[in-house]
């Protein structure tokens, strides 16, 4: 185990280029200042943008599991004074971290994300509206709706109505934002994504909870998905695995479910359970 550069070999090898696509926030924390990356340079990558952000850990499939000490060694030197540090991996490696009793981990905070992405799209089913750019005077309604959704989404901290604002003031900014307008004009779902070394990794997809079942996700998908491939773009996107409307919505549209990834936690000091 080593500390590497982002213009290691190992991101050009044929087993890390067979997942990029799942592991597309590897690729996209490579571009932060503050990146810090451990590698055998064959087994295993694992990646953290900064302080804060969840650690990204890529195992080639059927890695040498001799290497699963220098793995848990590293996730250590990521582990820092929080209650807790997020990591995302293969469920390969986490059912091993499980049978070997790393004692570090947080089995509660098991999580199924799953990994879609779309070459080639299918028309769903066709609902009033039309797909839209939103601009300064959506702001309010956007807001709102980044704010519900990120109470509803699994494995995903919930954010203050500040943050929300932010957040959503930096995506009006962007040329990334779309929304589908119902037949009234009003907006009735949102999405963007963010875009590096040819793909474009949706989020923030969001339907109000009185205007779902009713085909605009599938259509605002559909749409956009349309407009990413036309660009020379391969959309992407995580989810809950286990949430059947939303994974529906997608799948509606054309994108290939690949798998899951599990999202879980480790402590550098564990809590004593009564």
């Amino acid at each position: 185990m080593k500390k590497i550069d982002v213009n290691n070999k190992i991101f050009y090898s044929k087993e890390f280029q067979k997942d990029k696509y799942k592991f597309f926030l590897i690729s996209q924390n490579l571009k932060c200042e503050t990146v810090v990356l451990y590698s055998d340079e064959e087994n295993y990558i694992i990646c953290r943008g900064a302080i804060g952000w969840p650690t990204w850990i890529w195992t080639k499939d059927n890695f040498d599991i001799e290497k699963l000490e220098e793995i848990k060694q590293a996730i250590e030197l990521y582990l820092t004074d929080s209650e807790k540090d997020k990591f995302t991996c293969k469920k390969e490696l986490y059912d091993l971290l499980i049978s070997d009793g790393f004692d570090k981990l947080n089995p509660e905070d098991y999580f199924e994300m799953g990994t879609l992405y779309c070459r080639k799209t299918i028309k769903p089913k066709e609902c009033d509206g039309k797909m839209a750019t939103p601009t300064m005077k959506d702001k309010s309604i956007l807001v709102k709706y980044w704010f519900d959704d990120s109470q509803e989404m699994n494995g995903v901290d919930p954010i203050s109505m500040e943050q929300a604002e932010t957040d959503v003031e930096q995506m009006l900014e962007s040329d990334k934002f779309y929304v589908w307008r119902n037949s009234n004009g009003k907006i009735v779902c949102m999405a963007n994504y963010k875009e590096i070394d040819g793909q474009a990794k949706l989020s923030h997809v969001y339907t109000p909870t009185d205007e779902r079942r009713k085909g605009y996700a599938a259509n605002l998908i559909y749409c956009m998905t349309n407009d990413l491939i036309a660009r020379g773009l391969i959309p992407l996107l995580y989810t809950d695995y286990h949430y059947i409307p939303s994974n529906r919505a997608y799948k509606n549209a054309g994108y290939e479910d690949t798998g899951i990834l599990i999202n879980f936690s480790c402590s550098r000091e564990k809590k004593k359970r009564r």
